[in-house]
């Protein structure tokens, strides 16, 4: 069976003649559209820039902690409240009504 209509094996053996056989990075970066980049990190971190971010960051959890905290309590209060207006209701109700 040939032509358009040909089985996948036959149309990848075509395709192989077209390829490149082995690529190199210089390929993939006309590839891709980047003709040099520069990887060297300039900026080096002093042991005060990283106390620095180490006091940012643990004053940042402590406040997401305290939210946290202030959110479950007040979750936890509501349904209490939910909890003891439900039974008043039902207690009070029986009583009065009946």
């Amino acid at each position: 069976m040939g032509g358009y209509y040909g089985s996948p094996a036959s149309v990848m053996k075509n395709n192989k003649a077209q390829r490149v056989k082995k690529r190199t990075l210089k390929d993939w970066k006309d590839f891709v559209g980047v003709k040099e980049i520069q990887t060297e990190d300039h900026i080096r971190a002093t042991p005060e820039m990283l106390a620095e971010i180490r006091e940012k960051l643990q004053t940042e959890n402590k406040l997401q902690l305290r939210k946290k905290i202030i959110k479950t309590v007040i979750f936890i209060a509501i349904i209490i409240i939910i909890i003891v207006f439900t039974v008043l209701n039902r207690y009070f109700s029986k009583n009065i009504l009946y």
